[in-house]
């Protein structure tokens, strides 16, 4: 008859590596995600034309989420109330509750702000257009903007294009065009009819696109 102390030992032995072996390891992972989130599809299509839709539809290859939105997002012509967006599934809804100009080519400009949920890997400066005629309007201002005294590059400010040419039209209407500068002071404003403006600059921190500041005595 085997020794008790002995049997002892092989429970023990046994015991132990039957623990070892039941020990969790976390699973490694893969190479990690670089790739943006890819557009599968849009309703209605992206550069729409004769556009009546009060709601868009963008399907992701992914699962998305907005980041720094407010700040990204950059609509042209800018519209009176704030755009509805809501992430359902794979899909971005945008809901708008403006009335739309006629015959006028609208630029949804969401900058870095739509991101994959895993690596925040954004889709670059990506636009929704769509006109509300029967084109879709192609000419473009580019430039770059320098403040004079110190000769710097003015980065974040917003470049203003207006058809009224009153002086004071900044400071009480929207604009009819906008953009925004870059890090290198660069800015382009597309989409935009074939015509003359008035271009003005601001740095606009309350985001209302006017000229609200109070004038100093």
């Amino acid at each position: 008859m085997m020794d008790k102390r002995v049997q002892y030992g092989l429970f023990f032995i046994i015991s132990f590596l039957l623990i070892a072996c039941a020990q969790v390891v976390a699973p490694t992972g893969g190479e990690k995600d670089i790739l943006a989130p890819e557009v599968l599809k849009m309703q209605p299509e992206n550069e729409q034309t004769n556009f009546t839709a009060k709601e868009i539809v963008i399907f992701f290859n992914e699962y998305v989420k907005l980041s720094r939105l407010k700040d990204e997002l950059i609509i042209s012509p800018p519209l009176k109330y704030d755009l509805g967006t809501k992430i359902k599934g794979r899909s971005l809804i945008l809901n708008i509750k403006d009335t739309l100009k006629e015959n006028t080519t609208y630029v949804l400009n969401f900058g870095n702000s739509i991101v994959d949920i895993r690596e925040n890997n954004p889709i670059p400066d990506f636009k929704y257009v769509f006109s509300t005629g029967n084109e879709i309007d192609t000419f473009s201002i580019t430039g770059r903007l320098i403040e004079a005294y110190s000769s710097k590059v003015e980065k974040g400010v917003f470049i203003m294009l207006y058809d009224s040419f009153e002086d004071s039209i900044p400071t009480k209407e929207l604009p009819t065009y906008l953009a925004r500068t870059d890090e290198d002071g660069a800015y382009r404003v597309g989409n935009i009819k074939k015509g003359t403006y008035k271009v003005f600059a601001l740095k606009d921190a309350n985001k209302n696109y006017l000229f609200d500041r109070p004038l100093s005595l």
